[in-house]
């Protein structure tokens, strides 16, 4: 680069320009010479997310190849996402497994092979997971692969997994629980010590898979909640064993809350009692998502009484932000929770968003917010005047009912509409709801639905977003681009682009500096490290 005029480009400047160039781009530059090379190759494998629909094991073991003859690039990489992105919008749901013709595979990455086997060895795993990880390893286990390439990643920022990674042996957190707790020799395994972000499983579809997670590897879930430099934690929980309840075979440990700012519990089927419990020892919260999800009964028992969930969340009401409360039941159970239900439900969480001085976004069940059948609340009455946007969710309706929730919801934010007209909540300029797409007379049909009787519905919603406007609020009935807690993905999946929550345009600047500003999900799909040859200083 010294003949050229990018020589006489300040050196920040030019990290800046590389920093924004995208990935083909940037592997273009890093073939034109070997001093570009030297600076376009650390943003090349900054970033890399794969879809994990389809696994890429091929593309992990050439990754793990090119570590294995160039061990600086495995400090380039800051970021990994191993996600099914789309799996919600899938109704035939199985683990993803990774295809390939393993056995021309062995002999193409062998001695990246030999050295998995060795990094198994070296880290002196408990002779059952030794055995388990070298079986997987021979029989060329996409998961297992990952975890290894994971594992060597020691200056890893963000890193978001797939919630087949929990039910396919839980293999990253079982090997970070052995860095962190068991006797593995300093720098065989990564102990994470700069992660900021952290995602485990946090997409795990309400589905049978949930009752498939084995009790005896609850221990793959607690080494995330003790990582030093950890902000952000989105997981899908098991139990708070080992978390913040002891039993005798595991060792109380100092546990790695005090940076942690956002918590996002999916779907978890941790009983109210015991999220009680850990949300009482993070003091320190200011976005904090609150996923259940169980059977009938229990939810129905929650709602019964939920003052134990109620009371820890306002332990940390001082400094949240940004909240969010999700029930969720398997839909075998909705249709029987529906006729239990009672009008008396909803009384207890009637004004808890008062209880949060800060709170500037929030994300509730309808009937949270305005209650159950006959007993009806106002918005105006529930919602705190720091509140600047309102999300309001379908919780515990079935999908048979949603038109009559969204007809529930315009009506009460039109009721909220009118006094807010005379300068009620000024804060409060945006709201979404879990509305129906944008659909025609063939959808309405499939719905077993008819344009000329639902035509009041369908001019309630056009006009409100008319009204919304004209007066500068912003209304968005597209819940079906909301992933579960603080994240909204972009309508247009060719863009590929996740936005933090509520909105694209609120919260971003509120991220780890370390963090892309955009989570692109296209991730190195350019970058042939097949081709690579070591022996050039590639």
């Amino acid at each position: 680069m010294a003949s050229t005029p990018l020589a006489n480009l300040p050196r920040d400047c030019w990290f800046q320009i590389l920093e924004f160039l995208p990935k083909e781009d940037l592997n273009s530059l890093s073939q034109v010479s070997h001093d570009t090379r030297a600076s376009a190759e650390p943003f090349l494998y900054r970033s890399i997310h794969w879809d994990w629909q389809r696994p890429q094991v091929h593309r992990i073991l050439c990754l793990l190849r090119a570590i294995y003859d160039r061990p600086e690039l495995a400090c380039y990489i800051w970021n990994i996402s191993f996600v099914w992105w789309n799996v919600e919008s899938h109704r035939n749901i199985s683990i993803p497994k990774g295809k390939l013709d393993w056995t021309k595979t062995m002999l193409e990455f062998r001695p990246t092979l030999r050295w998995a086997r060795k990094i198994v060895r070296d880290a002196k795993f408990p002779a059952n997971l030794d055995t388990k990880l070298i079986q997987r390893i021979n029989d060329g286990d996409a998961y297992v692969y990952a975890t290894l390439l994971i594992s060597q990643l020691h200056n890893l920022r963000s890193l978001r997994l797939d919630f087949s990674f929990i039910l396919e042996g839980g293999f990253p957190g079982e090997v970070l629980h052995h860095s962190l707790f068991g006797n593995a020799p300093p720098g065989v395994l990564t102990q994470f010590s700069k992660l900021e972000m952290a995602d485990y499983g946090s997409n795990l579809p309400l589905t049978e898979f949930r009752e498939c997670v084995n009790p005896r590897k609850a221990y793959q879930f607690i080494p995330w909640f003790y990582l030093p430099s950890l902000k952000i934690l989105e997981i899908w929980l098991h139990s708070v064993e080992g978390i913040c309840v002891f039993s005798g075979r595991i060792p109380r440990i100092s546990l790695g809350f005090s940076n942690l700012r956002s918590l996002v519990i999916a779907k978890a089927a941790v009983l109210p009692e015991d999220i009680a419990t850990l949300l009482s020892r993070l003091p320190y919260l200011e976005s904090l998502h609150v996923g259940m999800a169980y059977k009938c009964r229990a939810t129905i028992e929650f709602l019964k009484r939920p003052e134990c969930l109620l009371h820890s969340l306002e332990t940390s009401s001082q400094t949240i932000k940004h909240l969010s409360i999700s029930v969720e039941l398997l839909p075998c159970c909705l249709t029987n929770f529906r006729l239990r239900v009672s009008g008396e439900n909803g009384k207890p969480f009637r004004g808890m968003l008062k209880k949060f001085p800060q709170l500037k976004t929030a994300s509730l069940p309808l009937n949270f917010l305005i209650g159950w059948g006959t007993t009806a609340y106002e918005l105006r009455d529930v919602l705190p005047l720091t509140l600047e946007a309102l999300h309001i969710t379908s919780d515990l309706w079935q999908n048979s009912e949603l038109m009559a929730f969204e007809m529930a919801a315009l009506g009460a934010l039109e009721s909220f509409m009118r006094h807010k007209e005379h300068g009620s909540h000024p804060s409060l300029r945006t709201f979404s709801y879990e509305g129906l797409h944008e659909y025609n007379e063939d959808e309405l049909s499939a719905l077993g639905l008819q344009v000329h009787v639902h035509y009041p519905y369908l001019v309630k919603r056009e006009a409100m977003l008319l009204f919304c406007l004209r007066r500068g609020y912003n209304l968005f009935s597209r819940y079906s681009d909301c992933t579960t807690g603080f994240m909204l993905k972009h309508a247009m999946w060719e863009d590929n682009v996740a936005y933090w929550f509520p909105w694209p345009f609120a919260g971003l600047d509120e991220l780890p500096a370390s963090m892309p500003r955009e989570i692109r999900m296209r991730g190195l799909t350019d970058v042939n490290f097949s081709n690579r040859n070591s022996s050039d200083g590639n």
